[in-house]
């Protein structure tokens, strides 16, 4: 989408929508008739934004997912480079960096955003293709997350991990049949946390190259977990290994 040739997007529901205006990346509300909200137009008239409205089959058209009488016009998400992400890594104890290989389902992805950014990793590595893409979908899922963490796109995840390498970062990746439990190491270093496909895993590539393989101990006769949870129990678990 595109307003005055500046590269836009569209983000829906309210709390998303909340949580761009406090970024400061809403360009026009788009109310369904209607339709109001307090806050939201608090911010948007103290922003100087344009508000319309439109009818809610015009919304539906607009998004795919529930708007709830909401739909913004934003600025599209601006992706940092891997150089960022290492800089800012040296500016805080122990930190985390994510690699995502291949997540493919938007909910998955907005999920994992804002787990990660709950958990105070420093920023998300994911592969310009065959990944799904900070969406409208993904937004509304991540509730804002994705305006508070740094996410990098690269081409190629095992250079990037060859990059985290050299700056000093161990490469921890989950594999269901990996020896060690999650709780196995003391995470007292820069970790760069692997997270797999929701149907493959992480390839064995990067399996390969990683310095240690862990899993999630499972005690019931469930053996695997959604991507986004098992994310979350991983960072849950690290988090408080290094507290």
């Amino acid at each position: 989408m595109n307003n005055n040739n500046q590269r836009t997007q569209l983000a829906y529901g309210r709390n998303n929508v909340l949580a761009c205006l406090d970024a400061g990346i809403v360009i026009k509300i788009i109310f369904q008739e209607g339709f109001s909200d307090e806050k939201i137009i608090k911010l948007a008239t103290k922003q100087n934004l344009e508000i319309t409205y439109a009818k809610k089959k015009d919304l539906n058209n607009m998004v795919a997912g529930n708007h709830q009488g909401i739909v913004a016009v934003v600025k599209s998400f601006k992706f940092n480079i891997l150089e960022e992400l290492i800089i800012a890594a040296n500016n805080v104890d122990n930190p985390i960096i994510l690699v995502l290989d291949e997540i493919k389902d938007p909910h998955n992805l907005g999920a994992i955003i804002r787990s990660a950014e709950a958990f105070g990793v420093t920023g998300i590595v994911m592969k310009k293709d065959r990944q799904v893409s900070i969406t409208p979908a993904v937004m509304k899922v991540a509730t804002g997350a994705q305006n508070n963490i740094l996410i990098a796109q690269v081409t190629n995840l095992s250079q990037a991990l060859e990059k985290l390498k050299k700056a000093g970062f161990w490469v921890v990746s989950t594999d269901l049949k990996a020896e060690q439990n999650v709780s196995d190491l003391k995470y007292d270093f820069k970790t760069a946390l692997i997270m797999g496909n929701e149907h493959k895993g992480v390839s064995p590539l990067l399996t390969k190259n990683s310095d240690f393989v862990v899993k999630i101990p499972m005690l019931g006769k469930t053996n695997s977990l959604n991507v986004s949870v098992a994310t979350g129990v991983m960072l849950a678990l690290i988090r408080q290994i290094q507290l």
